[in-house]
């Protein structure tokens, strides 16, 4: 007597071969049986009736962290069909935690309303409190090499001394013993920035000796990023470690590099280097105004900020050092380091005007007679520091064109958001946490055709799944875990759509499911049933090498 049986459906192994007629039996939360099943039994029977029946998707790039202790369904993320979360991305992750720092630690990630106490200082600490609160989706964790620099040097802009180096690869060697499954870094955010290529060497070597993953935002998305990938992959063939390149379609002002930024990737992969690439699909991003500013200034609390934008010689200081732009920021700067203010939409709530909610800086500037840098510092003091903005800042063909190279896994960068955030007075504008993979099949393959939905599929399961070692996960045969995934490809739709140009208030586009992702199951559990989330808690919190 089989748990499940999914009959009828189109069978993607997730491989990337081509769909096959083929049903799929499952129990104890395992695929036991592929193959014409006429005759079994089951308990739960879901007809496919020609829809497609593929692994789970694994996403290899989200900032889940906290967002799955707030919301223990992940229901945003399991109706994209999505199974799987890598957390820990960006050098950012819950632990390690000194005391010390640890107002500074608890500001990294965004409460929306649901704030989470942090109820531990170790890596090992905090992924006990994630098993015992229960998780909706496996959780792979990752290490966040800015969150150890945080807990022994704060924001100090040096590099650290030898003892200090060796409390980090202490931090390191923890985290790695816990379970964490590689190391992640974030070299355009502080305290990340702050840390030179010997230092990261130094704390990749003792992720490579436990055979896990070094993941970067690497140190320049935009003019200065073939350096940046030159140094990623450096890092990665001096420590040892095999290594992922986060998110790299490059940023406005250096979309032209594109050609030589692939080349950089092939080059490595030809000299039989371990490396590896993802990217997600969205184009912009919804981020704090004040995130746009220097990163030494990060530190400040908002009315710290407030203060030194209250000085005209404190203004010109931080615009030319914006523009100078010597330690590259996270890739939206770009649109202020070029002026391009027509392109950054101001979002409702959290300080903001009503009337200003959807207008771009480019009109606030014009319509009250200044400057565009003038007119964005001004929303800073106007809102508290706590003004957030759409920042449209990534060439759409260049998405494409990456997404599309054989050597890119998809991911989101999104995360699990509590249910109701959407009905917050400042709901977080993340399309890409409802509506990523979806979005991906609508556009990718059933608009564009620049993926085939095998390729497509691979892509997102057996791939990501490959990089980060997952050997059970990502394929559908026997012997995987039952994560599974049943979708109508003429029906997917992404709702959770772009805010502009539509009503930002009114509309509330970002946080729509999506449509014709049917079924779901994490580890052999239903999660979705005909487009419904069920509530379920079956994800479980993995630990490399256990």
């Amino acid at each position: 007597m089989l748990d499940v049986l999914i009959r009828g459906g189109r069978l993607l192994d997730g491989t990337g071969t081509p769909s096959r007629r083929d049903d799929v039996g499952i129990q104890d939360g395992r695929v036991v049986r592929i193959g014409a099943l006429d005759g079994a039994e089951a308990r739960m029977v879901i007809e496919a009736a020609d829809r497609y029946v593929a692994p789970g998707f694994v996403d290899i790039h989200t900032h889940s962290d906290i967002g799955l202790l707030q919301d223990a369904t992940a229901e945003n993320i399991v109706r994209q069909g999505v199974t799987t979360h890598v957390t820990g991305n960006c050098g950012v992750s819950p632990a390690p935690v000194a005391e010390r720092t640890r107002a500074l630690a608890e500001r990294q990630f965004p409460d929306y309303d649901h704030p989470v106490a942090y109820a531990w200082s170790t890596f090992a600490e905090y992924l006990d409190v994630l098993d015992r609160s229960g998780v909706g989706v496996n959780v792979v964790p990752l290490l966040g090499h800015g969150t150890v620099r945080l807990a022994v040097l704060g924001y100090e802009r040096r590099p650290p001394r030898a003892e200090e180096l060796d409390r980090m690869r202490a931090h390191v060697e923890e985290g790695m013993d816990a379970g964490a499954f590689g190391m992640s870094t974030g070299l355009v955010y502080p305290p990340g920035c702050f840390g030179e290529t010997d230092e990261v060497v130094a704390l990749a070597e003792v992720v490579a000796r436990h055979g896990g993953l070094y993941a970067s935002h690497i140190r320049g998305e935009r003019e200065t990023v073939l350096d940046a990938v030159r140094e990623c992959i450096a890092i990665g063939e001096r420590s040892g470690a095999r290594t992922q390149i986060s998110h790299n379609a490059p940023k406005w002002g250096g979309t032209h590099l594109l050609p030589e930024v692939i080349a950089l990737w092939e080059d490595a992969r030809a000299r039989e280097l371990d490396v590896g690439v993802d990217n997600d699909a969205h184009t912009d991003l919804g981020w704090g105004l004040r995130d746009g500013l220097p990163q030494w200034t990060h530190e400040l609390a908002n009315a710290e900020l407030v203060a030194v934008l209250g000085s005209d010689d404190r203004r010109r200081e931080l615009i030319a050092e914006t523009v100078e732009d010597v330690r590259p920021a996270y890739g939206p700067v770009g649109l202020l380091k070029h002026g391009v203010w027509e392109r950054i939409w101001l979002l409702p709530g959290n300080g903001v005007e009503p009337a200003l909610a959807g207008r771009t800086v480019a009109w606030i500037a014009a319509e009250r007679g200044v400057d565009g840098w003038t007119a964005y510092l001004d929303l800073i003091v106007e809102t508290g520091g706590t003004g957030q903005a759409d920042f449209d800042y990534i060439d759409p063909d260049v998405v494409g064109a990456v997404a599309s190279h054989p050597l890119v896994a998809l991911c989101s960068d999104g995360h699990v958001l509590p249910k109701g955030v959407q009905e917050t007075d400042a709901p977080p504008y993340m399309p890409c946490s409802y509506g990523e993979y979806p979005g991906m099949l609508e556009r990718f393959v059933a608009r564009e055709g620049l993926l085939t939905v095998e390729e497509a599929v691979r892509k997102m399961t057996s791939l990501p799944a490959s990089r980060i070692g997952l050997a059970d996960r990502g394929v559908l045969e026997p012997g995987a875990a039952a994560d599974v995934v049943v979708f109508d490809l003429p029906r997917v739709r992404d709702r959770a759509t772009n805010l502009f140009p539509h009503d930002p208030i009114t509309d509330n586009y970002p946080h729509r499911p999506p449509e014709g992702i049917d079924w779901v199951l994490v580890n052999g559990e239903v999660a979705v049933a005909e487009g419904e989330p069920t509530g379920a808690v079956a994800g479980l919190v993995l630990r490399h090498g256990r």
